[in-house]
């Protein structure tokens, strides 16, 4: 209790002493590092000396350093105003309960400076500061810890260049569960640097802190707060306050104050990475933005303390309880790095020493399961990947005969399905070509047929030709006017005629053609209608529809085609949804038919 009261009344004695000097005027320096570090605490206004739990706790505060949990790296970078960076990099420690070290760097520098002498340029130069801090932190108790950070600092002008020695004192204090005081003295043994015969002192600044962290508002939501009251070398006392929200312990808002400016940040967190962003309203100058990403790294100190303890006690132990603690250990560490034979291996070796110990037998049932359900996994892939590599051969033949038979729309789209997957496939790519290229050559060759028929009179051919060209090219605006000009060319009665006595001979291929073309000059010709119902009605025996068939109708050959690419991905109701669509307009088609038992067998299988 007397220890606690005194750290009360130091806390009291630290704020009386800054408040007054704070009204002391604003015209003082600040070192270029005044800024801050990492995306987390800048996003809460910097507000951080009291709560840097982080790799940031080498320049916040070093006696941070004595209760952190986890051994950490992080890394920050920011662009500046005038192409001015700012990095940032620490590791930190915890060597014990009560102690921890940490190393780090930090550096402000513009490059490409522009000299200029009597208006006129003289070149270029760069000017930066940088400093190496070294820090440690112990505590004496949860109540009051002690820290201090040494540091190497350099400034460099151009061709000059000097190292100067400083040292901050940091104190902190955790209170309960949440409130935490802390206490940053920078600079209380200045930084001495001298640049062509001039020798300036890095300035000092104080800085108190209050912070309450990890207040629970629900299950899945806590909010941490923070104050800091800092005072600069004979400049005004400045405000640093900044708000967290965390969700779901991964996700994070924060907003805050940082001396004269608002400032916003977001973070997330995910295992061992933790991400983080921060945005500072800038008044005159840009806003600027941080981003800083931190990595967890080893065991938390609490589990390494616990098999410290284990090991120190182990000469109590029998030497077939050692070496059943050691082999289990060993086994924790490759389970916890997803090394499942290793730890699989060691927790069998464990059994043989001890085979009633019931942890290592549920460890080794539970490898032994999620392997099982591994070796399942990865048949069940290659299986996949066998199945989309047929699919795509299949695909390819198919498009083969289809471009054999010069059905080119339907090999290209055929095609298609194997772009999807694998948009480089050089045999696909190569028969595209090909399809491409007959494609010109038939419509370059159907083209002169028409011109020819057309100068010989015989228009029925010429438009023949031209439908040709039209199938391969639908959009072709000259071959369709030059079509509409042979139509307008035709004796419509003459044409009927013709075609009525085709039929009555029994050419009813030919007879079909009359009446088409009489239907493209005359659509709902009734006499043409008639007769071309009695040719479908005198023709041959019903034949199965072919995929040929499927392939001029446009609407019933994309359901065909979604199915194949449904059957691709594994989804092999959909696939069988959309072939029964095409069996309502095509019941007897045997692919379609095909298809949609094998898809049933897969379900099934499923």
């Amino acid at each position: 209790m007397i220890r606690r009261w005194t750290g009360y009344l130091l806390w009291c004695a630290v704020v009386f002493l800054i408040v007054p000097a704070g009204f002391a005027g604003d015209a003082g320096r600040e070192t270029p590092f005044s800024l801050g570090v990492g995306g987390r605490a800048l996003g809460m206004g910097a507000g951080f000396t009291s709560l840097a739990s982080d790799a940031t706790a080498i320049y916040y505060n070093p006696a941070q350093l004595s209760y952190l949990e986890y051994q950490e790296a992080s890394f920050m970078h920011s662009v500046l105003f005038e192409g001015t960076t700012y990095d940032f990099a620490s590791w930190v420690y915890p060597i014990s309960a009560s102690n921890g070290i940490g190393v780090g760097f930090m550096r402000v520098g513009t490059g490409e400076i522009t000299r200029r002498e009597d208006y006129a340029d003289r070149g270029k130069f760069d000017y930066s500061t940088s400093q190496f801090v070294f820090s440690y932190g112990r505590n004496f108790g949860r109540p009051f810890g002690v820290g201090v950070g040494l540091k190497i600092v350099n400034q460099s002008l151009e061709d000059y260049s000097d190292y100067g020695i400083g040292l901050d004192v940091g104190l902190s204090s955790k209170i309960g569960k949440h409130l935490s005081l802390g206490l940053i003295a920078r600079e209380i043994i200045p930084a001495e640097l001298e640049l062509d015969k001039t020798v300036e002192e890095m300035p000092w600044s104080v800085t108190a802190g209050v912070s309450l962290a990890g207040l629970t508002i629900s299950e899945l939501v806590s909010v941490t707060a923070s104050v800091d009251l800092e005072k600069p070398e004979d400049r005004a006392l400045k405000g640093h306050v900044g708000v967290e929200l965390l969700l779901y312990n991964s996700y994070a808002l924060r907003c805050g104050w940082d001396r004269d400016n608002f400032t916003f940040g977001a973070g997330l967190s995910h295992g061992w990475l933790g991400l983080n962003y921060a945005y500072k309203l800038q008044d005159y100058i840009d806003d600027t933005h941080h981003f800083s990403l931190s990595f967890l790294l080893g065991r938390p100190v609490s589990e390494r303390t616990a098999v410290t303890t284990a090991i120190t006690a182990a000469p109590l132990l029998t030497s077939e309880e050692r070496e059943l603690l050691r082999l289990k250990e060993r086994a924790d560490s490759f389970f916890r790095r997803f090394q499942l034979d290793s730890a699989l291996a060691c927790y069998k070796q464990a059994y043989d020493v001890d085979s009633t110990d019931e942890e290592v037998a549920i460890a080794i049932h539970a490898i032994e399961h999620a392997q099982r359900i591994q070796v399942e996994q990865e048949g069940k892939l290659r299986e996949a990947e066998l199945d989309l590599q047929r699919y795509m051969r299949n695909y390819y033949v198919r498009a083969n005969l289809f471009y054999a038979k010069k059905y080119y729309s339907a090999a290209l789209d055929l095609l298609d399905l194997i772009f999807d997957v694998e948009p480089e496939n050089v045999e696909a790519l190569e028969l595209k070509r090909s399809i491409h290229d007959a494609v010109a050559t038939e419509i370059a060759a159907n083209l002169d047929t028409a011109r020819i028929a057309e100068q010989d009179g015989q228009t029925i051919k010429a438009v023949e030709a031209y439908n040709r060209v039209l199938e391969l090219d639908p959009d072709n605006r000259e071959v369709i006017e030059a079509r509409q000009r042979a139509l307008a060319t035709l004796d419509l009665p003459q044409q009927l005629n013709l075609g009525i006595g085709l039929f009555e001979k029994g050419q009813l291929s030919e007879a079909r053609v009359q009446f088409e073309v009489v239907l493209s000059i005359r659509p709902g010709e009734p006499l043409a209608l008639e007769y071309l119902k009695r040719i479908k009605e005198n023709g041959a025996v019903r034949v199965p529809a072919t995929l040929e068939s499927l392939q001029k109708d446009d609407r019933i050959w994309q359901h065909y085609l979604n199915g194949l690419r449904h059957v691709r991905n594994g989804d092999y109701q959909k696939a069988i949804e959309e072939w029964e669509r095409v069996l309502e307009v095509y019941p007897d088609n045997p692919n379609t038919l095909d298809n949609i038992e094998q898809a049933r067998l897969r379900l099934g299988s499923e």
